[in-house]
C-alpha cells in the first residue's frame, strides 16, 4: 500500500487488488480534500478493508466518517467491491452513472453474472488449452468479487452534471467503452482530468464476450473523440491504474486510437493468411508468461474480434472439434 498528497486538495492511495503467481496489481484510489472530502472509487474488497484503508486516510488526517461521497468511475470489482463493506461503515453518498444504477444495486448478483458469461465465453474459445484455460478461471474467480453484497446507489450521475465539493467543481463525463458506465471527471480551475480505466498511459483494458455488460471499440472511439477537447487543456491526468500522466496528455487520445488501429490492421493481416481462433491471434502480442497479463490479451482480442465481426468484415466459424475460429468475409 502507498499513499501520497499530490496537492494539497487531491491525494493518491494505492492498494492491492489482485496477485496471481507472485504478481501483484494495484489500483489508484483518490481523496478530493475540499469543503467534501470524496473518495473516487473504492477498490477492491477485502474481509478487513476498514483496516486497510483507513491507516491511508489517517495519513492526511482524517477517518473513514469523515468522507460525504464516493464516486465509482465504473462497476468493477477493483473500483468497487469495496462499497459493500463501506455501505455499512457511514452516511456516504454512492455515486455512479445513472445506466448503472438499476444492474449494480443487487452487486453480488451482478458480479456473479459477469464472472458466469466470463467463464462461458472464454471455455469456448480455450477448452482446447486445458493449462491456459485453468490460469484463465484462475483469474476470473480471483478478480470477479464479491459475488454478495448490495450497494445502495444514492445518485446516478448524468452527462455534463457538475459536482461541487466546494471550491472544486467537477464536470462528469460520459465516457464508455471500457465498461457500459464509464465516467471521467474533469476540474476546469485546476485542468486536471480523472479518466478510471478510460485513459491510461498505455493502452486501455478491455473485455469482450459480455452480451452488452462487456467493452464496447465503437463505443471507446467515440469516447476518444469525446475527449480530445479536455486533453488540450489538461495539465494531468489520473487514472485508476498507472502513474499520473502529465506530459504529451494532448495527444494521449489519438495515441490511443492509433494503437487500436494498429491492433486491428494486425489482426486482418494474420486472417488473410488463414483462419485463426482466439489462441492464435494472441500470437500478435509480445511473449508474456504472466498469467493476469495473458487474460488481459484475450479481452482485448475478443473485443476487436467482435468489432469486425459488426461491421462485418469477418465472421466465426464452429470446427468438427468444436474450436471456435475466425475468417476474413469473402
Amino acid at each position: 500500500m502507498y499513499s501520497e498528497k499530490i496537492f494539497p486538495y487531491l491525494a493518491l492511495m494505492r492498494i492491492p487488488y489482485l496477485t496471481i503467481g507472485g504478481e501483484t496489481a494495484f489500483i489508484n484510489l483518490y481523496l478530493i480534500i475540499d469543503d467534501e472530502l470524496v473518495l473516487i472509487d473504492t477498490g477492491p474488497w477485502r474481509k478487513n478493508f476498514n483496516d486497510l484503508l483507513s491507516p491511508l486516510l489517517s495519513q492526511w488526517g482524517f477517518s473513514l466518517k469523515d468522507i460525504s461521497r464516493i464516486i465509482y468511475t465504473h462497476a468493477h470489482p477493483d473500483h468497487m467491491g469495496g462499497g459493500v463493506q463501506l455501505r455499512r461503515e457511514g452516511n456516504f453518498i454512492h455515486s455512479i452513472h445513472s445506466g448503472a444504477k438499476e444492474n449494480v444495486e443487487q452487486y453480488g448478483r451482478h458480479v456473479y453474472q459477469i464472472k458466469s458469461m466470463c467463464k462461458k465465453t472464454f471455455f469456448d474459445h480455450l477448452y482446447l488449452h486445458p493449462k491456459k484455460l485453468k490460469y484463465y478461471f484462475t483469474i476470473i474467480e480471483t478478480f470477479w468479487y464479491p459475488t454478495f453484497g448490495e450497494i445502495k446507489i444514492d445518485h446516478g450521475f448524468h452527462d455534463g452534471e457538475i459536482i461541487n465539493t466546494g471550491k472544486l467543481k467537477f464536470e462528469v463525463i460520459y465516457t464508455p467503452g471500457h465498461s457500459p458506465w464509464d465516467i471521467s471527471l474533469w476540474e476546469p480551475e485546476k485542468s486536471i482530468l480523472f479518466s478510471g480505466d478510460f485513459l491510461m498511459e498505455k493502452s486501455a483494458t478491455f473485455i469482450g464476450g459480455l452480451d452488452g455488460l462487456g467493452s464496447d471499440l465503437n463505443s471507446y472511439n467515440s469516447s476518444l473523440n469525446k475527449i480530445g477537447k479536455y486533453l488540450k487543456k489538461a495539465s494531468w491526468i489520473f487514472p485508476s491504474h498507472g502513474i499520473p500522466i502529465g506530459n504529451n496528455a494532448a495527444n494521449l487520445a489519438g495515441d490511443l486510437s492509433k494503437i487500436i488501429k494498429r491492433r486491428e490492421n494486425k489482426i486482418l493481416s494474420l486472417l488473410s493468411t488463414r483462419k485463426c481462433s482466439l489462441m492464435d491471434l494472441i500470437s500478435l502480442f509480445s511473449v508474456n508468461n504472466n498469467t493476469v497479463v495473458f487474460a488481459r490479451q484475450l479481452g482485448v482480442l475478443l473485443t476487436h474480434v467482435e468489432k469486425l465481426e459488426k461491421e462485418d468484415r469477418i465472421f466465426r466459424v464452429i470446427r468438427s472439434n468444436g474450436e471456435t475460429v475466425f475468417s476474413l468475409k469473402g
